[in-house]
């Protein structure tokens, strides 16, 4: 894309994401107070105290800046831009697989008189996407995208690369052990390798000049709440565009699979948790420690779990979920 002016930055921040909390909004907005409405100092800093989070101090040492050098140095550029860090290989694939998720939940609703479902997205620190309600009855659901393949998933937890996926055993810990637990929570998954290249063909072709802009702006740059700024520009391009988005990964299956039962796994088969179970985790196996799942073996199809609600109720699974069995284990005193 051809090189943009500070004023094209400020002006397309504003258009696309004017609502979200990064500092870059509110600096884009008192630079555009500055050069189109001639805004003294004074208001400019305010505008940034008010909305950048920035004390008022702080905010008023940076309009000589803006001033001076523009709106674009005033952003904090990105320290690494791989792919870790890409919201295009992570944030997008997961909303999308979020998005066509809801179509399920709408269609599952639709056969059970009184069933429900609460949107949870966007509540902070939430380990749930989606609740499911029946009565006082509640199945909450965390929708992942598999969008990596684990090339040494064979060596290293013993299941083929294509019949892996990871769950992050510090998430399921959480849902059944922290404060607010949700001991109930579903992971609903879709495997899809060749979503992320889709979309770093595809999305580029959808964004008006603006989108693009700011599109450019946070791949290179963060900053306070760049979360935020992230989060509202998916939600917009993939509601705006969703008929076309739809096309692409509308024949993936979902596979489930409890919290509970990842736990089990771990505690139970040790090597399927690189960093656990197997050495050399720091040159092997990079990133979060996951608990493994075999996809064909330890998960079920949403078709089937939603079957079982439309016949038996949310219930049915609750209680899958916390099936007991008796056995005997160790207690070592020494």
């Amino acid at each position: 894309m051809e090189a943009y002016s500070d004023i094209r930055a400020a002006r397309a921040i504003k258009e696309v994401i004017g609502n979200s909390r990064w500092e870059g909004v509110a600096f884009a907005e008192a630079f555009l107070a500055i050069n189109d409405l001639g805004a003294d100092d004074e208001d400019a800093a305010r505008i940034i105290f008010q909305k950048g989070g920035r004390s008022l101090k702080a905010s008023k040492e940076i309009i000589p800046i803006a001033r001076r050098d523009g709106f674009l140095p005033l952003l904090q550029h990105r320290e690494k831009t791989g792919s870790a860090e890409n919201p295009v290989t992570k944030l997008f694939p997961a909303f999308i697989t979020e998005q066509r998720f809801l179509e399920f939940l709408d269609a599952l609703i639709a056969q059970r008189s009184g069933l429900s479902y609460r949107e949870d997205r966007g509540t902070e620190h939430s380990l749930r996407d989606f609740t499911i309600m029946e009565g006082e009855i509640e199945l909450p659901i965390n929708v992942k995208n598999a969008g990596t393949r684990f090339e040494n998933a064979s060596q290293l937890v013993g299941l083929e690369p294509d019949d892996c996926i990871p769950i992050p055993a510090y998430k399921a810990h959480a849902a059944l052990d922290s404060p607010g637990y949700t001991p109930n929570l579903l992971y609903v998954i879709s495997v899809d390798y060749g979503l992320i290249t889709l979309l770093e063909t595809m999305l580029p072709k959808l964004f008006s000049d603006g989108e693009a802009i700011v599109w450019g702006l946070l791949n290179k740059h963060t900053g306070k709440l760049v979360r935020d700024a992230e989060d509202l520009f998916i939600s917009r391009i993939v509601r705006k565009h969703w008929p076309e988005l739809q096309t692409m990964v509308n024949d993936k299956p979902f596979h489930v699979i409890s919290a509970r039962r990842a736990i089990a796994i771990l505690q139970t088969i040790p090597k399927r948790t690189p960093g656990i179970g197997q050495r050399a985790w720091g040159t092997a196996a990079r990133g979060e420690v996951n608990v493994h799942i075999s996809v064909k073996t330890e998960t079920k199809d949403w078709s089937e779990v939603a079957e079982r609600i439309v016949q038996n109720g949310v219930i049915d699974v609750v209680k899958a979920v916390n099936r007991k069995v008796m056995k005997e284990v160790y207690d070592p005193e020494i």
